[in-house]
């Protein structure tokens, strides 16, 4: 038998034997991420339906107290969702003075707009009770709101929600922060949602550290505001510049790594109701 014959058989019996390459493993295809912001198409929407409320009135409002709207008695349900939502989208634009709404709560001393709720009510019967301090209460001792909605929520101006109350109290959701709705120049400028998470994760930086400064028997009280890289330290330590340079010195110099890993590129620090001074971290 020919030399190149018997090595032709021989690759053919080592073939059907089993000895082929090993074939490439597929390449497994990436784990989608989870969505962090609602899609353009339903944002399109819920911004149309917002256009589309019904007409209401300002009949009371006073800081640190729910801001008071009212509208026909004979207004919808519908028509109350889409109030809601142009609520939703005029405060999270800072639309406050389109709205005529006055400052709506006081952080740490400083009147803004930080946080706030806003309760509807259907003709302007009941519409003052929440701001009742004596004699009684024009229809009884229950709220007779038929929808809220409110923004602020532990530090967050985006953490909101909404929803109706009917006569009976029972309380129907129409949305809440989870929905990661955004307005256009949110979306513009934070497409994926990964800013506004990185906010989220300072807030709680603020928060968190707060609470170990009342822990230790301090007043110094932290929150995040704009721009939302610096962190807001309010105490009536920080009055004079002796006392905020000591601070700096202390605590600072302490947790800068703490603060840059947060994201936290200056600091302000002030006694209300004076509006305070910006020193930077020095991150590397």
């Amino acid at each position: 038998m020919p030399k190149t014959l018997r090595l032709t058989l021989l690759a053919a019996a080592l073939t059907l034997a089993g000895c082929q390459p090993t074939p490439p493993k597929p390449t497994p295809e990436p784990t989608p991420r989870p969505t962090l912001v609602m899609s353009p198409q339903t944002r399109n929407e819920k911004a149309a339906f917002a256009k589309s409320h019904p007409p209401y009135k300002l009949f009371r409002q006073k800081i640190d107290m729910p801001t008071i709207l009212v509208v026909a008695e004979n207004t919808t349900n519908d028509q109350l969702q889409s109030l809601l939502w142009y609520l939703r989208t005029e405060i999270r634009n800072a639309a406050f003075k389109s709205l005529t709404l006055q400052p709506t709560a006081t952080l740490y001393g400083l009147p803004g707009y930080t946080s706030g709720i806003v309760d509807i009510y259907r003709g302007p019967k009941c519409a003052g009770e929440q701001y009742i301090t004596s004699g009684p209460d024009p229809c009884g001792s229950s709220i007779h709101k038929s929808a809220s909605y409110h923004w602020g929520d532990g530090g967050d101006p985006r953490s909101d929600g909404a929803s109706l109350i009917s006569a009976t109290g029972a309380v129907t959701p129409v949305f809440d922060s989870t929905d990661h709705w955004q307005t256009d120049s949110e979306a513009q400028s934070d497409p994926d949602g990964s800013r506004q998470a990185a906010i989220v994760a300072r807030i709680h930086y603020a928060t968190t550290e707060t609470a170990k400064q009342s822990k230790r028997g301090s007043d110094i009280k932290f929150f995040v505001s704009t721009p939302p890289d610096e962190l807001n330290a309010l105490s009536y330590q920080f009055a004079d510049e002796p006392g905020r340079k000591r601070f700096l010195n202390e605590y600072v110099f302490l947790e800068q790594e703490h603060l840059c890993d947060a994201g936290f590129r200056t600091i302000k620090l002030a006694a209300a109701p004076k509006p305070g001074k910006s020193y930077p971290i020095a991150c590397k």
